[in-house]
């Protein structure tokens, strides 16, 4: 009986600490900017004097990208963001003109704040978040 509550509690505690996945940055949640954030790094902020948005609702994509078009990021999305917690496959391309970089996995939708939507990836090889902003 003893090895059998060894086992169960050694295989808790390796499930415990082998989650595949990590909660959203709380910075990240808690901005109100439209933001790319990989790694804990931010990669770029919109600004609205400075950058333009864009949304294709038959694509799924969400652009954002400043008036030079030299840095931008996409988003590509399997559906429409419209709720907390919903998850979405999305790839995340970014570029600061000279090179460019993506990012491609789960994102779940993390805070809502009316048709903007902050996206979280949780993998512990990604890490990134995300904010689109659904354009009517």
């Amino acid at each position: 009986m003893r090895k059998y509550c060894l086992f169960f509690i050694l295989a808790a505690l390796c499930l415990s600490s082998c989650s595949r996945t990590l909660e959203p940055d709380s910075g990240f949640v808690a901005s109100r900017d439209v933001q790319l954030k990989v790694a804990g790094q931010v990669i770029y902020t919109y600004d609205p004097v400075t950058w333009q948005l864009g949304f294709n609702r038959e694509t799924c994509e969400f652009r954002a990208l400043d008036d030079g078009m030299n840095n931008f990021f996409f988003v590509t999305c399997s559906g429409v963001p419209s709720s907390v917690g919903q998850k979405l496959e999305a790839t995340v391309v970014w570029s600061s003109g000279s090179s460019t970089q993506s990012v491609k996995g789960k994102f779940e939708v993390a805070k809502v704040q009316g048709d903007t939507y902050w996206l979280w990836c949780g993998d512990k090889k990604v890490q990134a978040g995300v904010t689109v902003v659904v354009l009517r």
